[in-house]
C-alpha cells in the first residue's frame, strides 16, 4: 500500500512565511500612513502660521478668530463712557467752598455753573476708573453722585476727539495725586499734531478742531493749580459731544 507523505514542517513553515509578510505589509501601512499624517500635519500648522503673518493675525478658518475680530469691530468698540464725579450742587458760595476743601484730599476739584448753581466735581474719568473712585469715596463715607458721559464714535472724527479726551485725562488724573506737582505736554502737543486728517465736512469737526488748539495752546508745563480749569473744558467737550 502506497502512502502519499504530507511534510508537516514544510507546511508549517509555509504558513508562518506568508503570516510574516502579511504582518511586515500591515506594519509598513500603519507606519506610513502615520509617517504621512505627521507630514502632512506639520506643513498645515506651517501655512496657518503664514496665513497669520500675512493676514494681521487673522486665521481665516478659525472661529475663535472670527468671534475676537467680531467683537473688535462691534458697537460696543462705537460707544464709550466717561464719568463726573460729582460732590454737589449749591447756590451758597459757602457751601461749595466747603465741599471743595472736603474734595480736595482726594484730588483736584473744579466747579461748573449751570442754570443759576454750581457743580462742585472731584474729577472726570473713563467709566472703569470712575466707578472705582466712587467706590472708594462712597467706603470713606464721602457723599458723591455721577454724571455719565455717553459718547457714539461715528466717524474718525469722533475717535480723535475721544482718543484726545484719554490723553487729556491721563494728564488731568495724574496730576491729582499728591505728590505730582506738574507734568510735560510736549508729547501730548506732537502726538496730537500728528492725528490723521478727517473729513473737514465731519458732524463733530469744529469741536475736534477746538480740543486740539486747547492741546497746541498748553504751556509746557501743567501745573497742579492748572488742572481744575482743564477738568471744567475737557467736561464741557464731553457734555458738547453727548448731546449731540
Amino acid at each position: 500500500m502506497k502512502y502519499t507523505r504530507y511534510d508537516l514542517k514544510r507546511k508549517n513553515d509555509n504558513k508562518a512565511f506568508i503570516l510574516m509578510i502579511l504582518l511586515v505589509f500591515i506594519l509598513a501601512f500603519i507606519l506610513g500612513t502615520a509617517i504621512f499624517r505627521l507630514l502632512t500635519g506639520n506643513a498645515l500648522g506651517f501655512n496657518r502660521g503664514e496665513s497669520n503673518t500675512n493676514n494681521g493675525g487673522i486665521v481665516n478658518n478659525s472661529s475663535k478668530a472670527v468671534d475676537s475680530s467680531s467683537k473688535n469691530t462691534g458697537t460696543s468698540d462705537k460707544i464709550v463712557k466717561y464719568i463726573a464725579v460729582q460732590g454737589g450742587i449749591y447756590q451758597n458760595k459757602e457751601n461749595v467752598d466747603s465741599e471743595k476743601n472736603l474734595l480736595i484730599q482726594y484730588g483736584t476739584p473744579f466747579t461748573v455753573v449751570e442754570n443759576g448753581k454750581t457743580r462742585v466735581f472731584l474729577g472726570v474719568y473713563t467709566e472703569s476708573h470712575g466707578e472705582e473712585i466712587i467706590k472708594s469715596l462712597s467706603e470713606q463715607k464721602v457723599d458723591n453722585s455721577k454724571m455719565l458721559f455717553t459718547i457714539s464714535k461715528n466717524d474718525l472724527c469722533d475717535s480723535e476727539i475721544t482718543e484726545i479726551v484719554n490723553a487729556n485725562l491721563q494728564i488731568l488724573n495724574k496730576l491729582s495725586e499728591k505728590d505730582v506737582k506738574a507734568i510735560q505736554t510736549e508729547e501730548l502737543k506732537k502726538w496730537c499734531s500728528s492725528l490723521k486728517k478727517v473729513d473737514k465736512d465731519s458732524k463733530n469737526i469744529n469741536l475736534l478742531n477746538d480740543i486740539k488748539n486747547h492741546v497746541n495752546n498748553m504751556p509746557k508745563e501743567l501745573s497742579k493749580d492748572k488742572a481744575a480749569e482743564n477738568y471744567a473744558y475737557i467736561y464741557s467737550i464731553l457734555k458738547k459731544m453727548s448731546q449731540k
